[in-house]
C-alpha cells in the first residue's frame, strides 16, 4: 500500500499517455449511440454536481472511512498506474489513512462530457491530520453515472515538481 501512496504522490508520464488514450477512445464512439443514451445538459449542473462529490470525497478522507472512500469508486475503478478494483482502492485508502493523510482539498478546473460520462481537470493538495502539507498537483478523474450517482470510474494524479 506504501507503494500506492507514492504513485498516487508522485507524476508519471505514462499515466499523462494513459489518460489521453482512455479519452480518445471515449471519443471516437458512434454519435448516434453518444446521442440515443445520454442528453444535452447544462455543464454549469453538471459541475455543481461533482464539487459536491468532491467534498464528499474530503469529507470521507477527514473522517478516515476507506469504505465511504471506495464506495466513491465504480467496482472496476482504476487508480491509474496500479492500483485496480474497489477492494484494493480501499486497501490503498486505509493504509493512507493509517499514515495519517486525512486532509485534501480539490478545485475542478476544466470539465467536459455529458450527463453520463464526464472527464475532471483539476488542482489538489493531500496533508497530514496537523496540516502538513504531503503532496500538491494535478488530477484527472473519469465519472460515470452509476444508477444516478456520479462515481470514479479512473482516477490519476500528477505530483507537482519540486525544485
Amino acid at each position: 500500500m506504501k507503494q500506492m501512496i507514492k504513485h498516487i504522490l508522485s507524476g508519471n508520464f505514462i499515466l499523462i499517455l494513459s489518460m489521453t488514450t482512455i479519452i480518445s477512445m471515449g471519443c471516437n464512439q458512434k454519435t448516434s449511440e453518444t446521442v440515443a443514451e445520454s442528453k444535452q445538459v447544462d455543464l454549469s449542473v453538471l459541475e455543481k454536481e461533482i464539487e459536491v462529490r468532491l467534498r464528499e470525497f474530503e469529507n470521507h478522507l477527514r473522517n478516515g472511512d476507506s469504505i465511504a472512500l471506495g464506495e466513491m469508486y465504480l467496482e472496476d475503478a482504476e487508480i491509474i498506474p496500479s492500483t485496480v478494483g474497489r477492494d484494493n482502492i480501499i486497501k490503498g485508502f486505509g493504509s493512507m489513512i493509517r499514515d495519517s493523510i486525512t486532509g485534501s482539498s480539490f478545485k475542478t478546473t476544466k470539465l467536459w462530457g455529458n450527463d453520463q460520462l464526464l472527464v475532471e481537470d483539476g488542482t489538489g493538495v493531500w496533508s497530514h491530520a496537523n496540516g502538513t502539507v504531503v503532496g500538491r498537483g494535478r488530477y484527472l478523474l473519469v465519472w460515470q453515472k452509476d444508477n444516478g450517482e456520479w462515481k470514479i470510474l479512473r482516477d490519476t494524479w500528477f505530483a507537482e515538481k519540486t525544485n
